[in-house]
């Protein structure tokens, strides 16, 4: 695995900065929301493509099978809502809070009446099912086959992970012992917040920072890069070795899509 050896100093201290003029004017252009459509994006690459780190077996079933189940799931979940979905990043802060759409043929609400909101159980399947529908995109998003890219961020994403973590192999080495450190099932992330900050979290099942009513405070903001921790994303090649299925990882990790959703969040354009 290519390692990038910039730390605090040398990213002043070589020039990194000054190199990266043009890609940081390229970044500037990209301010495009990212929207999670309500359907399941084709891969970038051949399901071959990532091998030896990830093998073609994990990401056919994977893909094919869990995430094409959980799409399903949701969106028999969606449908007796009639909720129209152009985007469902944009569902995830108001789960509680999401007021059903008025229908007469089987709803009659009187004028200044309360309207009506999803019950427990809908909460619960679109927190799960749609959780898990935009984790998995952006993490199809962000794997790309080794060499096909930059080994590791560049411009500002770069400079925004040298700031906070002193480094990109320590911010590695903080990533990857946060996701050893996860219990049981569930999904790590590099997180923009509001405040600008970027922190490394883990939650549990299919949450995810969106998720403002179920995640605190300090994890909340806008994801910039993620990675599967439930073990049917590893266990038939690496079985139930969590950490050799992460280093593997950091060599497929597509840090142009990793650059472009850090543009995104900071521009704060909507997700």
């Amino acid at each position: 695995m290519r390692k990038s050896a910039v730390t605090r100093r040398a990213f002043v201290s070589t020039g990194f900065a000054a190199a990266t003029g043009a890609f940081l004017a390229a970044e500037e252009q990209v301010i495009a929301p990212l929207g999670i459509p309500l359907h399941q994006e084709p891969l970038a690459f051949d399901f071959d493509a990532l091998e030896p780190h990830l093998d073609a077996a994990t990401l056919r079933l994977h893909y094919s099978r869990h995430h094409g189940d959980i799409l399903e799931k949701l969106t028999e979940t969606l449908q007796p809502l009639n909720l129209k979905v152009g985007n469902l990043s944009a569902l995830m802060p108001n789960i509680p809070r999401l007021v059903l759409p008025f229908n007469p043929r089987k709803t009659m609400v009187k004028m200044g009446g309360v309207p009506a909101t999803l019950s427990a159980e809908s909460q619960r399947d679109l927190r799960q099912y749609g959780g898990a529908h935009i984790n998995h995109t952006a993490f199809w998003r962000f794997l790309a086959p080794a060499g096909s890219g930059p080994a590791g961020p560049g411009g500002r994403v770069a400079a925004a992970i040298v700031s906070e973590f002193g480094g990109i192999e320590e911010f590695k080495t903080a990533f990857t012992e946060a996701a050893m450190k996860h219990f049981g099932s569930g999904w790590a992330f590099l997180v923009y917040r509001p405040d600008g900050r970027l922190v490394i979290t883990t939650m549990k099942n299919e949450d995810n920072p969106l998720m403002t009513d179920f995640v605190k405070p300090e994890q909340q903001g806008r994801f910039i890069l993620c990675l599967d921790l439930w073990e049917h994303s590893y266990y038939l090649k690496y079985r139930n070795d969590r950490r050799k299925y992460i280093e593997a990882w950091w060599n497929v990790v597509n840090w142009n899509s990793v650059s472009r959703s850090y543009t995104v969040a900071a521009s704060k354009a909507r997700v």
